[in-house]
C-alpha cells in the first residue's frame, strides 16, 4: 500500500511538475511575442521594460551601465534600445550638464500616452486575475503564495 501511494504521489507530483514547465514556456513564449502597439508604433518586451525601468526610477539622470545592471542586460542592449526608442518618438535622451556620464531620459508626449496605454492594459489583466484570486479561499491563497514564493527562492539559486 505504502508503494502504490508513492507511486501515485510521484506521479501527481510528475504531472504538476510538467504543468508547471509548460506555463513557465507558454510565459517565455508570449513575453517573446507580446508587442504593444500604440498608434501604429510597436514597442518590443525589451522596449517595455526599459520604460517600466525608467517610469520608476524617481532621479532623471542616469547612465547606461546603472540600467544595465538593473535590467540584468549589457550597455550596449541598453544604448541598442534607447536609441530605437527616441527613433519612436517615445524618449528623449540629453546629456547631464553637471555630469557627463550622466544622461536625462524623459518621455515624450507620445512616449507618455503610450506607456500609459500600455499600463492601463497591464492593470486590465491584473484585475482578471484578481477576480480569480477573490473566488478562492484565503487559504488556497496562501498555499498558492507560498509555493510562488518558493519557487522563486528555487529559481534563483539557479542563477
Amino acid at each position: 500500500m505504502v508503494k502504490i501511494l508513492n507511486t501515485k504521489v510521484m506521479k501527481e507530483n510528475r504531472n504538476i511538475s510538467n504543468q508547471l514547465f509548460r506555463l513557465i514556456n507558454k510565459i517565455i513564449f508570449l513575453e517573446k511575442k507580446n508587442i504593444f502597439e500604440y498608434t501604429g508604433v510597436k514597442l518590443f518586451p525589451s522596449e517595455i521594460h526599459m520604460l517600466m525601468l525608467l517610469s520608476a526610477d524617481d532621479k532623471q539622470s542616469t547612465n547606461a551601465t546603472n540600467i544595465a545592471n538593473k535590467l540584468g542586460i549589457s550597455k550596449s542592449a541598453v544604448s541598442q534600445t534607447i536609441s530605437r526608442l527616441i527613433k519612436k518618438g517615445v524618449i528623449t535622451k540629453d546629456k547631464d550638464t553637471y555630469n557627463k556620464n550622466e544622461l536625462i531620459i524623459s518621455f515624450t508626449s507620445f512616449g507618455e500616452k503610450a506607456f500609459a496605454q500600455y499600463k492601463e492594459k497591464q492593470t486590465l489583466n491584473r484585475m482578471n486575475f484578481n477576480y480569480y484570486l477573490n473566488a478562492i479561499s484565503e487559504y488556497d491563497r496562501g498555499v498558492i503564495n507560498d509555493f510562488i514564493d518558493e519557487l522563486d527562492d528555487m529559481l534563483g539559486q539557479l542563477r
